[in-house]
């Protein structure tokens, strides 16, 4: 070993700001606006800034809710590389109506966006904790991960995902 000293896992808040699709740029309006019936975790990268997106996609009812609770970027720091690889953690909640709720009998696109300056340029990992009774099912199976999923499960029980910064052409398509 050339250097000296632990191996150090850091994290830096990184601030954003939520704003409505109102607000975001042209892109990622109309990539929403083609996209919004489907789930989706997505992060843009549009004039200089990054959009984390978190599309629940359409639902009957409402009391559905999705909110960005925490972004963070989390590095691996070593004696050799004295800057190490960095992923981008997004913690969020989902809300769903309680069962024998009153709702609203409408079609709703629950969405969350968050706006960050500049351009993050590392994988993105997506973090849901999972309900109580999730737990308990899951506690029973085994989890594998398979290199070619996305999806893996975190040793808290949180549902990971993740997802690499992508560009949007003008016409709010993804580039190839």
């Amino acid at each position: 070993m050339t250097g000296e000293g632990p191996i150090v896992r850091e994290r830096t808040d990184l601030s954003f700001k939520t704003i409505d699709i109102d607000e975001g740029p042209e892109r990622v309006r109309k990539w929403i606006e083609k996209n919004r019936s489907e789930e989706a975790k997505k992060v843009f990268h549009v004039n200089g800034k990054t959009y984390v997106i978190i599309m629940l996609g359409q639902k009957s009812t409402g009391g559905y809710h999705v909110e960005i609770e925490k972004i963070q970027l989390a590095k691996v720091v070593s004696p050799e590389s004295k800057a190490g690889s960095g992923t981008v953690e997004v913690t969020h909640h989902v809300t769903e109506p309680e069962e024998g709720s009153i709702n609203i009998q409408a079609l709703t696109y629950p969405i969350a966006i968050a706006e960050l300056s500049g351009v993050h340029d590392y994988g993105f990992q997506f973090s849901t904790p999972l309900k109580s009774e999730e737990l308990k099912e899951n506690n029973d199976q085994s989890v594998e991960n398979d290199s070619d999923s996305s999806t893996q499960q975190a040793s808290d029980g949180a549902e990971v995902e993740l997802v690499r910064p992508e560009e949007l052409t003008p016409e709010g398509n993804v580039k190839e």
